[in-house]
């Protein structure tokens, strides 16, 4: 029996990695596109049992290889995913975020591919929810940034691409993914950011009242969700996140505990935009695909606080 081929772009990339580590174990053959713009070679310790192309994922040079490697599965992650950038510079974001992957499908339509897989933000694309917790449908306010607008609007895409032919798609709105690999110095990955902060002694800045709230979800499950709709025969677009509603407040109290830390909180005024609660229902996912987040955030914690320590 052959091996499946799985495409996967931003592979290199703090989710994208994990995913590789899981294929790999189930002996997938994997292409990887990813520009390193914020993903890492050194994330994919098994690079050499890997096809890997550093490049735009909608560029003529990755779309032949792509033909050429013919996927069973194409799980696109690669993204520009800072909302700051999205703001400063929307032309950016609307070229990395739709018109290459547009292209991307329009070449995956060509091969045996099975199924693509979206990782979209259930964080953004709902702007300001009708409902706490929000379903797949509960949309309130257009999204507050171009990033979460760009989002919305190659789900869209998705579905109107993939309609009408023989491959089936997985959107996954993922909620706030932390876990080892996240880069501390950005602007995403709250986690990460605090548990340099504490591991260096250094205070945790939050901004605002701190009462706002998110909805954490650690990257092995988020991975565990990808694989269970592998095995799916049906279309899909799922919130996938923990279900548990977090204020920074008391993430910043559950980091300090693990730590036995005395550092004390900078308060900064908060952001423009910024949204007061999101966290996600995600029965949906437990219904059609018997899926549900496992780990807890002190397990969570602890585990990027020693990747951080290491």
């Amino acid at each position: 029996m052959s091996k499946k081929k799985s495409l996967i772009t931003g592979g290199a990339g703090f989710i994208g990695s994990h995913l590789v580590e899981k294929l790999l174990k189930i002996d997938h053959e994997i292409l990887v596109i990813d520009n390193l713009s914020t993903g890492k070679i050194n994330n994919i310790d098994q690079i050499e049992k890997i096809q890997f192309i550093e490049g735009e994922v909608g560029d003529d040079q990755s779309l032949s290889k792509v033909l050429k490697f013919n996927p069973d599965y194409c799980f696109h992650l690669a993204a520009q995913s800072s909302v700051t950038v999205s703001v400063q510079n929307p032309s950016l974001d609307e070229d990395c975020n739709i018109n290459q992957p547009l292209k991307l499908i329009n070449s995956i339509k060509e091969t045996q591919c099975r199924r693509f897989f979206f990782s979209s933000s259930g964080g953004t694309i709902f702007g300001v929810p009708k409902m706490i917790p929000t379903k797949e449908n509960d949309f309130g306010s257009e999204p507050a940034s171009p990033y979460g607008n760009s989002k919305k609007k190659l789900n869209e895409y998705i579905v109107d691409n993939f309609q009408e032919t023989d491959i089936n798609f997985s959107i996954l709105n993922f909620a706030n993914v932390y876990g080892p690999r996240q880069d501390p110095h950005g602007e995403a990955g709250v986690i990460s950011i605090f548990a340099k902060r504490f591991v260096d002694g250094i205070n945790p800045i939050v901004y605002g009242t701190g009462k706002q709230t998110r909805d954490f979800i650690y990257v092995e499950d988020v991975i565990e969700a990808l694989y269970k709709c592998m095995y799916s025969e049906e279309n899909h677009i799922l919130n996938i996140g923990s279900g548990v509603e977090t204020s920074v407040l008391e993430l910043v109290s559950t980091m300090k505990a693990s730590l036995n830390s005395e550092s004390k909180i900078i308060f900064k005024p908060e952001r423009e935009g910024e949204l007061l609660r999101s966290v996600l229902d995600c029965s949906l996912a437990k219904e059609l695909i018997k899926w549900e987040a496992k780990t807890s955030l002190e397990q969570g914690i602890t585990e990027v606080i020693n990747w951080v320590k290491s």
